[in-house]
């Protein structure tokens, strides 16, 4: 989801109004709805330029200015627009004010200098859409706080694995409680424009699942409305561009070569005969440095009982790759080619999110996927006691 850095690390999905150049040829209705959008804001500088811009999935346009030194008062923009849709203000300190325009007369009314708390007048769904807003502000204010305690006490060292476990769960916890927060608003809203809005924020392979029973009710919601139509394009884009799937258990796992730490190429096919749990992470991946006690206690538990690690880094640079290695205390096999997305072998296990894995069996084959937090140890319980 947008700016979340809290959850998994990913490829580029939907990035909010990136442009989607097959999506421009998206026909629309003719403009049939005519609007004011007055502004009454204390504190606002005599001179600058306001541009009002129209947001689309795959473009941005700006379809109207008022220049403050030579607007006069009151401060007002007026069109035609043919739906209800996404806009944004734009101010001469560099400041974003989102709203949604439907037809009629909307008043924006409060301070220049406090923008995120001003009243919307004639627009329900913009006072909607600040309130979601703020709300996940709010969260990943939480969200920032508890990792940076959580990252200060894992380099402390004044805490147990088990312990700093139990703050990775409450961590994930809180992510995944966000990422319902905005399918749920998104499923529930009655404006399309914010159902829109709140679903671009989804980006993981992962989420992207999660929302399509989501986007498939948004569509019957609001069969006609190009917005969403528009979105549900994108989304069948992302289905067709992320087709290759992360390997089906029961599939024999590919063969890896890369060099490990000192150089030296480094085979999976090497450990055939044991059960291994091939790790996809990077030392740049928050959430995978924090699901790393986790997997640091399950090799601890079980290395003796046939088991052992394969991660492989998607770092780019080796200084940081074997330094999280040593602070992470992590002592098994590590393989890279240290170009970052661009791995081979996150390419030939189709992986579009990290932390990922694959756990194998002694024949190669795999028998579990993405054991998160302490679904693995207690997957490897059953498996090998």
């Amino acid at each position: 989801m947008r700016n979340t850095v809290f959850t998994l690390l990913r490829r580029p999905w939907i990035y909010w109004l990136l442009g989607l150049g097959l999506l421009a040829a998206c026909h629309r209705t003719p403009s049939t709805r005519s609007f004011t959008l007055s502004l009454q804001l204390s504190h606002l500088p005599n001179q600058g330029i306001i541009y009002l811009d129209a947001l689309e999935i795959n473009q941005v346009k700006t379809i109207d200015t008022l220049n403050l030194s030579t607007a006069s008062q009151p401060l007002t923009f007026t069109g035609t627009i043919p739906e209800e849709g996404l806009y944004r203000l734009r101010f001469p300190n560099g400041q974003l004010l989102f709203l949604v325009l439907s037809g009629g007369h909307t008043t924006i009314s409060g301070d220049y200098n406090q923008l995120s708390q001003v009243q919307f007048s004639g627009s329900p769904a913009s006072a909607t859409l600040q309130a979601f807003l703020h709300h996940l502000y709010q969260e990943n204010q939480i969200l920032t706080q508890e990792t940076r305690t959580y990252d200060s006490l894992r380099k402390s060292g004044q805490l147990s694995d088990s312990v700093l476990a139990v703050k990775t769960q409450e961590i994930q916890t809180r992510q995944q409680d966000l990422e319902n927060y905005i399918l749920h608003f998104a499923d529930t809203t009655q404006s399309p424009a914010c159902a829109v809005f709140a679903l671009s924020m989804l980006q993981s392979r992962d989420e992207l699942l999660q929302a399509k029973s989501v986007v498939d009710r948004l569509l019957n919601r609001f069969p006609h409305h190009q917005l969403v139509k528009d979105l549900v394009a994108a989304y069948q884009l992302i289905a067709e561009e992320s087709s290759g799937a992360p390997l089906p258990v029961g599939s024999v796992a590919p063969d890896i070569s890369l060099p490990d730490t000192a150089g030296h190429v480094l085979s999976l096919h090497d450990f055939r005969g044991k059960y291994v749990l091939v790790d996809f992470w990077a030392s740049w991946c928050a959430p995978c440095r924090q699901e790393n006690p986790y997997v640091v206690a399950a090799y601890q538990k079980f290395r003796d009982k046939n088991f052992t690690i394969f991660s492989v880094s998607l770092d780019s640079k080796k200084e940081n790759w074997l330094k999280a290695i040593h602070e992470d205390h992590l002592s098994w096999n590590h393989v890279s080619d240290l170009k970052g997305w661009n791995s081979s072998a996150a390419d030939l296990y189709h992986v579009e999110a990290i932390p990922a894995n694959f756990l194998l069996d002694p024949q190669g084959k795999i028998i579990a996927e993405n054991l998160i937090g302490p679904a693995l140890e207690d997957t490897l319980s059953r498996i090998l006691q």
